[in-house]
This record gives structure tokens, sequence and C-alpha cells, in this order.
């Protein structure tokens, strides 16, 4: 008896060997396209840019490897200091300011109001218009001859002459802000509006009948309850806003005299306009790391919320 149990118990085992291996096998052949279309646009592209970060390399010419010469040119650049400089600044700003009004909005639309699906919908539409049109309609906007917002403030007395939106590098950095805000703002509203209404019904009634006052209850319910959708969303808005070519690109593309560049438009100023593909793949390559510590903190973060 103990013989056949024995066999048994081992036939078990390796049928749940070979049903394991036939797991992943197929597991295997499912990722294959995807690893493939990964390896082909992304993998080999990012590989390719940080190799010719280590080159002379120019457009239509092969270069040659020179080491770290061209993040040593780029320590000492003030046009990259200022750069950098500028993403810090420009992402802190307005991650910050997309933070607050996708909270304050988001909680104003889960109250209950006439005509709320609509006002909704029209909350929501700038994340649906794309980034081109988006830039450009700003750039109409902004524009210091013929826009709308200097005819306003100028029909309305405000100012009496027009504003240099986009062509005062401090005023100009202020109006990239503004429409990186706007485009932006939807993201945050959908994500904290959508946690609201996943919080369980009964700590806000418990939170009501021990007398809390709608501040306390936000503060004490509500934010708490929505902390690791607030941090993913925050990181995925930095990376994002980082990373945002089009806004900077379209408006000012850099100027005046680069003093609005970011980093990823002062890599296409050298690579692409200046013909320098070396130092361009430098300039994005040196941010490296930290993008790669906030994919490591958002990917644990994620896995963090999943097993909750």
């Amino acid at each position: 008896g103990r013989m056949v149990r024995q066999n048994i118990a081992a036939r078990s085992i390796s049928a749940m060997r070979d049903w394991r291996q036939r797991d992943w096998l197929a597991a295997y052949i499912f990722l294959a396209p995807a690893a493939a279309i990964f390896a082909a646009l992304i993998a080999y592209p990012f590989a390719d840019g940080i190799a010719t970060s280590f080159t002379d390399r120019a457009v239509a010419q092969p270069g040659s490897f020179i080491g770290f010469d061209n993040f040593a040119k780029l320590m000492t650049d003030e046009h990259f200091l200022g750069a950098a400089m500028n993403s810090l600044v420009l992402t802190v700003c307005v991650v910050t300011m997309k933070l607050i009004l996708g909270l304050a909005s988001a909680a104003l639309l889960s109250q209950p109001m006439p005509m709320r699906g609509l006002i909704r919908a029209l909350v929501f539409l700038p994340w649906a218009v794309p980034g081109l049109i988006a830039g450009l309609s700003w750039k109409w906007i902004f524009d210091e001859q013929a826009g709308v917002l200097n005819s306003l403030l100028l029909e309305l007395g405000i100012v009496g002459q027009p504003v240099y939106w986009l062509s005062d590098p401090f005023i100009a950095k202020f109006s990239i802000g503004i429409a990186m805000v706007w485009h932006g703002l939807p993201f945050f509203t959908m994500m904290f509006l959508a946690a609201m209404t996943a919080i369980p019904a009964d700590l806000k009634e418990a939170a009501v009948l021990d007398g809390a006052s709608p501040w306390r209850r936000y503060r004490s319910v509500t934010l708490p309850q929505m902390r690791e959708v607030i941090s993913v969303t925050v990181m995925l808005s930095a990376i994002w806003t980082f990373n945002s070519f089009h806004m900077v690109f379209i408006l000012t593309g850099g100027g005046p005299a680069m003093r609005t560049h970011i980093l990823p438009t002062l890599a296409y100023e050298y690579g692409i306009t200046q013909s320098q593909l070396g130092l361009g793949s430098a300039v994005l390559v040196s941010v490296v790391p930290v993008f790669l510590v906030l994919i490591v903190v958002l990917t644990r973060r994620m896995l963090q919320s999943n097993r909750r």
C-alpha cells in the first residue's frame, strides 16, 4: 500500500512539473510578440542612444568613440545647466499645481450637482486633445500681436500694452507652465475622482456619526484612502512633465536666447538643429538614472497597492 501511495505521489509531482513547464512555455510564446516589439522599438533605440552619447557622431556621419567627453562638456555648458534647472523647476511647479487643483476639482465633481455628467465631460476634455493641437492652441492664445489673451486684457484695460507671453524669458516659462497644467489636470482629476468613489461608504458614515466636519472627513478619511493613488499619479505625471517636449517646442522652441529650453528640447537643439548627435544623446542619457529611480519607486508602489 505504501509503495502504491509513493508511486501515486511521484506521478502527481511529475505531472505538476510537466504542467508548470507547459505553462511557462505558453507564457513565453504569448510574450514573444510583445518582447520582439519592445526590442525593436524601445530597447534597440535606447541602447543605440547610450552608445551614441560616447561618440562625436553627427548627422550622416558615423563618428568615433570619445569616452566621457560629451558628458564633461555638458557639466560646464550653461545651456545644459539652465535646461536642467528649467526641467526641475517646471516639473515641481506644474505637478504641484496639478496635484492641488486635481484634489480640489475631484472633490467638487464628487458632490451632487445639476448636469454633473456634462460638467465632468467638459473637465476631462483637455486630456483628450492631442499635445500638438493643445500646443498650437496655446500658442495662438499667447500670441503677442493677435492673441486672444492680449486682446482681452487690452480691451478690459487691465494692461496698457501687449504682454510678451512668449518673448520674455521669465513670462514664457510661466506661460509654458499654464499650458502644461491645463493639459495635464484632467488626468489628476480622473484618477482622484475614481479613488474617491472607491472609498467604502461605511468609513464616511462613521466619520459623520462621530461629528467630524467636512474638512476633517476629507483630511482624516478621504486623503489617507487615496494615498497610493496620489503617489502613483504624481510620479507618473512627474515623468511625463519632465519629458514634455511638444509644449515647449511649439510655444517657444527653447527661446528666447535658449532660456526656456528643457532637457528634451535641448537634446533636439544639439542633436538635430546643430547636428551633434553624440552631444544630444548625452543630454538625454544624463537623466536616465533619475528616471530609473522614479520607475523603480513607481513599480514598487503599484505592486504594493495590488497586494493590498
